[in-house]
C-alpha cells in the first residue's frame, strides 16, 4: 500500500495529466478556429495569453488561501470551473466569447495547478523532492502526449464543438475526485525545512525577482513552441491529424526530461541542471529558426521537450529550496505569474508575427535571446543568500 505521501503525489499526477490533455490541446484548435472563423492565429492566440495572465493573478489569492487552510478545497473548485470553461467555448460564436470562456474561465480554472502541486510536494518531501516534483509535473507531459491526436481525432469525427465537451467533461470526471485526495501533511508529519529562509515573506530578496524574471523568459519560449508546433507541421504540408503528433513527440521528448532533470537536481545540483537543459533546449531552438522539412519536425520537438520540460522541473525545485516551506504556496504563485506573463506573451508575439511575415523564424530567434536572460537571472536567483 502506498504511502500517504506517495497517495498525494498520485493525485497530483491524475489531476495535472487531464488539466494538461485538456490545456495542450490549444494548439490543435487554433487553426481549426482560425479556418472556422476567419479569425487570424494572432487573434485566437490572445485567449491563451488571456488565460495565462488571468490564472497568474488568481493564483496569487489561491495561494494565500492554500496556506491557511489547505490546498484540498481551493484545487477541487477551481479545477471544477476550467472544466465549464472548456464545455463552454463548444458554444462560442464570435472571438469575445472564447475570450470569455477560455480567457477567463480556463485561466482561473487551471490557476492552481502548479502552485499547488508544488507547495503540497514541497512540504510531504524533504528529500527526493526533486523526483517527486518531476512525478507529479510529467502528467503535464503525458497530456501533451496524449492529447494532440486525441483532439484532432474527436475534431475529425464530430466537430470542434463535441471535442471541446469532451474535454470539459474529462477534466469534471477525472481532475475534480482526485482533488479531494490532496492534502498537506498533518503537522506531526510535516517534513522539516532543510534549506531556505524559513518564515519570512521574501519580497526584499532579489532572489525571489530574479526568479519571477527566468521563468518569465523560460515560460515565452516554452509556450511560444508548443502552442505552435501543430500550426508549424501544417504549414509544411502535414494533415491536422499527423501534425497533431507534434504534440505526442513533445510529450515525450517533456516526460523524460522532467524525470531526468529531476533525478539530476537531486544529485548534481540545480544550477548544472539548468545549465544542460537550456543548451538541449536552445540547440532545437536553432533547428526551427533554420527551417526544417516536415519528417524532422516531431525529432526535434523531442529535443526541445527534452530540455524545455528538464528546465521547468528544476526551477519549480530551486524555489522551495531557496525559500523554504512557510508561505510557499503564495511565493510560487507570484514566480509562477512571471512564467504566465512571459507564456502568454510568446504564443501572441508569435501568431501576430506569423500574420505579418508568413513565418515562424522571427519569434523563435527571439526565443533563443530569452534563454539567455533565462539563465542569467536563473544564476542569479538561485545564489546562496542575496538581498
Amino acid at each position: 500500500m502506498l504511502a500517504p505521501r506517495w497517495r498525494v503525489v498520485v493525485a497530483l499526477f491524475a489531476v495535472t495529466s487531464c488539466i494538461a490533455a485538456a490545456v495542450s490541446t490549444f494548439g490543435v484548435f487554433l487553426p481549426v478556429l482560425s479556418d472556422t472563423f476567419g479569425w487570424s492565429r494572432g487573434a485566437v492566440s490572445v485567449a491563451l495569453s488571456i488565460s495565462l495572465v488571468v490564472g497568474g493573478v488568481a493564483a496569487f489569492v489561491i495561494g494565500r488561501v492554500a496556506d491557511r487552510r489547505g490546498p484540498r478545497g481551493v484545487l477541487a473548485a477551481t479545477v471544477a470551473l476550467g472544466a465549464v470553461g472548456f464545455a463552454l467555448s463548444a458554444r462560442i460564436d464570435a472571438l469575445w466569447h472564447f475570450y470569455l470562456s477560455y480567457g477567463l474561465l480556463v485561466g482561473v480554472g487551471m490557476s492552481s495547478i502548479y502552485v499547488l502541486s508544488a507547495a503540497t510536494v514541497a512540504r510531504w518531501f524533504a528529500t527526493r523532492r526533486g523526483m517527486a516534483l518531476a512525478i507529479v509535473l510529467s502528467g503535464f507531459n503525458l497530456g501533451w502526449l496524449t492529447a494532440g491526436p486525441l483532439a484532432a481525432w474527436l475534431i475529425g469525427r464530430f466537430g470542434w464543438r463535441a471535442a471541446y465537451v469532451a474535454l470539459g467533461a474529462l477534466i469534471a470526471v477525472v481532475g475534480v475526485p482526485a482533488s479531494l485526495c490532496v492534502s498537506y501533511p498533518p503537522s506531526a508529519e510535516a517534513r522539516p525545512v532543510t534549506a531556505g529562509t524559513g518564515a519570512r515573506w521574501p519580497a526584499g530578496d532579489r532572489r525571489l525577482w530574479y526568479f519571477v524574471g527566468s521563468w518569465g523568459f523560460l515560460g515565452f519560449v516554452y509556450m511560444m513552441v508548443t502552442v505552435h508546433s501543430v500550426a508549424y507541421a501544417r504549414d509544411r504540408g502535414v494533415p491536422l491529424e499527423q501534425a497533431s503528433l507534434a504534440l505526442t513527440a513533445f510529450g515525450v521528448g517533456a516526460i523524460v526530461g522532467r524525470l531526468v532533470a529531476g533525478a539530476a537536481a537531486d544529485h548534481f545540483g540545480v544550477r548544472t541542471t539548468m545549465r544542460v537543459c537550456l543548451v538541449i533546449q536552445a540547440a532545437a531552438l536553432v533547428a526551427f529558426v533554420a527551417g526544417l522539412p516536415a519528417w524532422a519536425v516531431p525529432v526535434t520537438l523531442v529535443v526541445f521537450g527534452l530540455g524545455g520540460a528538464g528546465a521547468d522541473n528544476t526551477i519549480v525545485k530551486a524555489v522551495p529550496d531557496a525559500f523554504g516551506l512557510a508561505a510557499l504556496a503564495t511565493i510560487m504563485s507570484v514566480v509562477g505569474l512571471g512564467w504566465r506573463s512571459g507564456a502568454g506573451l510568446g504564443p501572441a508575439l508569435a501568431g501576430f508575427v506569423y500574420d505579418l511575415t508568413g513565418s515562424y523564424a522571427p519569434s523563435f530567434a527571439v526565443g533563443l535571446v530569452a534563454i539567455v536572460a533565462g539563465w542569467r537571472f536563473f544564476r542569479l536567483g538561485s545564489a546562496t543568500r542575496m538581498r
